[in-house]
């Protein structure tokens, strides 16, 4: 069967694969190429894709996943792909890291708007 990972912004993976395990809402289950036709929906957690006996990792955000014949679709907003579990590890802390300098930054922006906006509304009251 095919798998495609799909983010909001692009196609993150579009390769075949034997076997999916994937986070879903009601625990974790697998598919295989002559399951029936059906959608799940995910939740935060590790999606497993193994080809030749050999495994990838990717941690992945709430999603959908869908089988339709030999295709399967995932939809979720974000994933990060690590080769073991370990590597993935270090590869969401990285991303944590990233995502909290960004909001940072961005809060210091806001902070910054906000008070040249007050000061601003000072000086025409003046």
């Amino acid at each position: 069967m095919n798998i495609k990972l799909v983010l909001p912004y692009r196609t993150m993976l579009d390769q075949p694969v034997d076997k999916i395990t994937a986070p879903g809402t009601e625990g974790s289950f697998q598919v295989l190429p002559k399951h029936i036709d059906v959608v799940w929906s995910l939740q935060p957690g590790i999606l497993t894709l193994t080809k030749n006996n050999q495994d990838e990792y990717y941690a992945i955000q709430q999603g959908t996943l869908v089988k339709e014949g030999d295709a399967v679709v995932v939809s979720t907003f974000q994933a990060v792909k690590g080769e073991s579990l370990e590597k993935l590890h270090e590869s969401l802390m990285e991303s944590v890291q990233k995502q909290d300098e960004k909001e940072k930054k961005a809060r210091e922006a806001l902070v910054k708007l906000e008070t040249d906006t007050i000061r601003r509304f000072m000086e025409i009251e003046s």
